[in-house]
């Protein structure tokens, strides 16, 4: 019977946290769309800017430094030689709230993730 709760107790954990994090990669791709990141970053072609597969496998496990990044207190570490081209919109998110740009950051590493 123990192990019947254990088991249930972690598969509920585990799909509570696949659905909150659906749903912070749901609202990260609304900030990216409405902030205007769409213009340079496509899903997986790299235009302006590196294409979000592209910022995903580079930043995957790294999501600390995307976080600092994104909020101007870290260097690139995708294409640091076109990082300044991306000071301007840096500026308009760098202000957003704590949760709002963990859902940024989650949706664009949740790239990996997505078939495209």
């Amino acid at each position: 019977m123990k192990k019947i709760i254990v088991g249930l107790s972690v598969s509920t954990l585990f799909l509570c946290s696949v659905w909150a994090q659906d749903i912070s990669a749901k609202r990260g791709q609304e900030i990216f769309e409405a902030k205007g990141c769409v213009a340079c970053h496509k899903d997986n072609v790299d235009t302006i800017g590196p294409s979000l597969s592209t910022i995903a496998r580079g930043y995957i496990g790294k999501e600390k430094e995307l976080l600092s990044y994104l909020r101007g207190q870290a260097p690139a570490i995708i294409d640091p030689a076109r990082a300044p081209v991306m000071d301007p919109q840096l500026v308009k998110i760098r202000t957003l709230f704590d949760p709002d740009m963990q859902a940024l950051t989650t949706y664009m590493i949740s790239a990996n993730d997505r078939p495209f």
